[in-house]
């Protein structure tokens, strides 16, 4: 296995465990990160790997923006998908968007299911598109707290990761 993938583990690895202990991704551990990646890319690929390193900084930054102003997804998931991006690339960052997103909606669906407030939260997201498309008004789609509904996508991430490293896509 690659360095870059036991960085991409590493670094998604402590995230989820930031997640969980502190609900959030502190930004002294992105910016460790993103100089992690950086150093990284220069190593490897000298002048093209700092334009690497952008593009996948650049790319999830960009492509998850809408998400984020609707808060149906947090700062520091953008910001832990700008620094795998920028150890991985724009084109791997994308495959792992893509099956993070994947199994968020698995285990949101296998979490609703087992929890029994599936329709009540398809109700509340019916609720919040038919708001916004009437007034045009944007509100946070998260309610704040420590509350069974609020998933921690650094999990998906995590998962996402462990397959990229695995082969599996």
């Amino acid at each position: 296995m690659s360095v870059g993938l036991w960085l991409v583990l590493a670094v998604s690895g402590i995230a989820v465990c930031m997640d969980f202990l502190m609900e959030k991704v502190v930004n002294s551990f992105i910016c460790i990160g993103l100089a992690v990646g950086l150093s990284y890319q220069i190593q490897v690929g000298r002048l093209s790997g700092v334009v690497v390193y952008v593009f996948g900084i650049i790319f999830p930054f960009f492509l998850l923006l809408p998400l984020f102003a609707f808060r149906m997804l947090g700062a520091g998931d953008i910001k832990l998908f700008c620094v795998l991006g920028g150890i991985l690339g724009w084109t791997a960052i994308l495959k792992l968007i893509v099956c993070s997103f994947f199994l968020g909606a698995i285990l949101s669906v296998a979490f609703l299911i087992s929890c029994g407030n599936l329709k009540e939260r398809g109700f509340y997201f019916f609720h919040y598109v038919c708001e916004y498309v009437k007034t045009g008004k944007q509100r946070p789609y998260m309610k704040k707290g420590k509350r069974a509904e609020n998933f921690h996508f650094t999990v998906p991430v995590f998962l996402s990761v462990m397959l990229y490293a695995g082969g599996f896509y």
